[in-house]
């Protein structure tokens, strides 16, 4: 079987249960049924991105993060605004939907000048130290544009207003691609041998959409 086109998201579904990802990615047996948390993620970027494009007013719940929004506005260069790429297996921009593509992305803000950019990926989650998102946004950009020699990443925390941010380099490219090769390996090989191994975690717990997988139990009862 050949591997469908990965994102991030998908990887990391695929790294933290295969099981789940090939009932969800590749049978399509189970819905991901959004929660309260995703509902409003997508609603926050959705604002911003009327925001950045736009220059509509944010709406009151998400005044707060006008001075933020005004910062990126008066970055210099060009900017882009959830903007999709994508890439072939030889690692050249290609069209999103394309026979050819193997990777794509969406990218919440980015900023190019000259041989530097800024890319902005906004959560609404808790803060967490895993920066492997924003070094997979920095091989987009470097991939499609090959003038920008440093990618200075960044999540905007929306809880707390903090930042976590990380420089990447054009001369470590290999470098950054070696984060993900494990994983792309484990990811080409499932659907070679079409076998899907079940990971147990605490998401087994009423959590996992997948409820007819051996791992399954029901949420505990509060």
């Amino acid at each position: 079987m050949k591997p469908l086109p990965w994102s991030y998201t998908g990887l990391d579904r695929f790294v933290t249960c295969p099981r789940q990802f090939e009932a969800m990615n590749v049978l399509k047996t189970v819905k991901d049924v959004k929660g309260e948390q995703q509902l409003w993620g997508e609603y926050v970027h959705k604002m911003f991105e009327a925001r950045q494009r736009d220059g509509l007013e944010l709406p009151p719940e998400l005044a707060e993060h006008e001075p933020y929004m005004l910062k990126l506005a008066c970055l210099p260069g060009k900017h882009f605004v959830e903007q999709k790429v994508a890439l072939n297996r030889q690692l050249e921009p290609c069209e999103f939907f394309g026979d050819g593509v193997w990777n794509r992305g969406v990218l919440d803000f980015v900023a190019i000048e000259h041989h530097r950019a800024v890319i902005v990926d906004y959560k609404t989650g808790k803060v967490k130290p895993n920066l492997k998102q924003l070094a997979l946004f920095a091989l987009f950009i470097f991939h499609t544009y090959p003038q920008v020699t440093a990618c200075y990443t960044r999540y905007y925390w929306t809880q707390t207003k903090q930042e976590t941010e990380e420089e990447f380099l054009r001369g470590r490219i290999p470098e950054i691609w070696n984060k993900f090769l494990p994983d792309l390996k484990q990811y080409a090989e499932a659907f070679k041998l079409n076998i899907w191994q079940p990971r147990q975690s605490g998401l087994c717990s009423g959590w996992c959409p997948v409820t007819e997988c051996e791992f399954w139990k029901p949420k505990r009862s509060k």
